[in-house]
């Protein structure tokens, strides 16, 4: 195992600092354009891609994000009526719930995701080719 020197630190902490103002650039675009955060947009996505209901622990396993943080976010997404929860009923815990997409969460993600596809693009996506998003892809292979 290479030794931990101080090329690897400063390699990690550009990494944390790049993602960090990518995520900014693109949550600014996203809050100019629907005054909606990336962080809720990324539960939305999450949601979708679990087929458009999930057990909250399910979707902060989705997103690598602490049980509470999403809870919170759940809690906002439901006040504005883009997700709904659902007791389960014939679990053994009578606590369990569900979360879902509903109508106008689905018809909200669509919408928004063209917007974050473009700033994806545009901070992201047009300064790799093929060849380095395969070599990124490797990357995060390894660190996961």
């Amino acid at each position: 195992m290479p030794r931990l020197d101080n090329v690897r630190v400063g390699a990690w902490r550009e990494m944390q600092s790049l993602v960090g103002q990518l995520e900014r650039s693109i949550d600014d675009d996203l809050r100019a354009e629907w005054d909606i955060t990336i962080g809720w947009f990324d539960v939305l996505t999450s949601l979708q891609r679990l087929g458009g209901r999930a057990r909250p622990l399910d979707v902060a396993s989705d997103l690598r994000l602490p049980p509470s943080s999403v809870s919170r976010r759940l809690d906002r997404l439901e006040e504005e009526g883009w997700i709904k929860r659902h007791r389960l009923i014939d679990d053994a815990d009578k606590r369990a719930v569900e979360v879902e997409l509903t109508k106008s969460g689905r018809r909200l993600w669509r919408e928004m995701n063209v917007s974050y596809r473009r700033s994806v693009q545009a901070a992201f996506a047009r300064h790799l080719d093929d060849s380095e998003i395969a070599d990124l892809r490797h990357i995060l292979d390894l660190l996961a």
